[in-house]
C-alpha cells in the first residue's frame, strides 16, 4: 500500500497518536494502525477532494474511530488537547513544508516528534525545525529510482546546538554518517549545478553565475571531506 519512503518515516514515529499532515488517501496511518505503531490518527488535509479521498480510504480500511480526517490548513486542524505524540509531513517540497511548520506551531499540545519527507530544498526546512526548537536525531538520504528523498526526524531539545550553515544546507548527521545515498545526492547536485554554471552567459547575468559557483564550492567541500 506504502512505498519504502512512507515506510521509513512510520518506523519513525513514536507514542500513541499520529497526526499526518498532507495524508494521502491516510495511507501512512493505516500503515501505522495496521501494523501497531499507533492506537489513533488525525489526517489532515487543505483541499475538499484528497479530504473526501482520505474518508473514503478510512471506510474502506474500516478505521472510523481510529481515524479522523479533519478539512484545513496545515497544523491548523490541530488543538492542544489533541496531545499528539508524533506529527507527519510526507511527499512536499522543503519551503512548504518549512511554512506548514511555522504558520501553526501555536496550535500543538507539547512538542511532539516530527518525522518530516521532503522531496527538494532541505535548507529551510531544516531552518524551521531549528527555529523551533527542534534537533535531528536521525535523518536519511533514500534513493527510490532516479529520485532522491531526504528524511528528518526531530526531538524538542531547547539545549540543542543551532546547526551552522553547512549544516543547515546538507544535514548534521548526513555530514557526519556520510552514507553512499547522501553521497550520490551530492554528486547529483554538484554535476547539475556544474552544467548550469557552463550554460550560463557570465557577461548577462554575472549575479546568477557567481551564486552558482559559490553553490558548486560548497558541494565539492563536501565531496572532499574524508573526515
Amino acid at each position: 500500500m506504502i512505498d519504502e519512503r512512507l515506510k521509513y518515516a512510520a518506523n519513525h514515529i513514536k507514542g500513541e497518536i499520529l497526526a499526518d499532515i498532507g495524508s494521502d488517501h491516510a495511507y501512512l496511518p493505516i500503515h501505522a494502525i495496521r501494523g501497531g505503531m499507533i492506537s489513533r490518527a488525525i489526517c489532515g488535509e487543505v483541499a475538499e477532494g484528497p479530504y473526501e479521498a482520505t474518508l473514503k480510504n478510512i471506510e474502506s480500511y474500516g478505521m472510523q474511530g481510529k481515524i479522523e480526517a479533519r478539512l484545513g490548513d496545515g497544523l491548523n486542524i490541530l488543538t492542544p488537547d489533541d496531545e499528539v505524540d508524533t506529527i507527519t509531513v510526507c511527499g512536499m517540497g522543503g519551503p512548504l513544508i518549512a511554512r506548514i511548520l511555522a504558520g501553526g506551531f501555536e496550535n500543538v499540545g507539547g512538542h511532539p516528534r516530527l518525522v518530516l519527507q521532503a522531496n527538494n530544498h532541505m535548507y529551510p526546512l531544516r531552518q524551521a525545525v531549528d527555529d523551533l526548537n527542534y534537533r535531528i536525531v536521525h535523518e536519511k538520504v533514500l534513493k527510490l529510482g532516479k529520485h532522491f528523498y531526504e528524511i528528518i526526524v526531530c526531538d524538542y531539545d531547547e539545549n540543542r546546538k543551532r546547526m551552522s550553515q553547512k549544516e543547515l544546507h546538507f544535514g548534521p548527521l548526513n555530514l557526519a554518517e556520510r552514507e553512499e545515498a547522501f553521497l550520490k545526492k551530492i554528486k547529483w547536485e554538484y554535476d547539475h549545478q556544474k552544467r548550469i554554471f557552463e550554460s550560463i552567459d557570465g557577461g548577462r547575468n554575472p549575479d546568477k553565475k557567481e551564486e552558482i559557483k559559490s553553490k558548486i564550492k560548497l558541494l565539492e567541500e563536501v565531496l572532499e571531506d574524508e573526515d
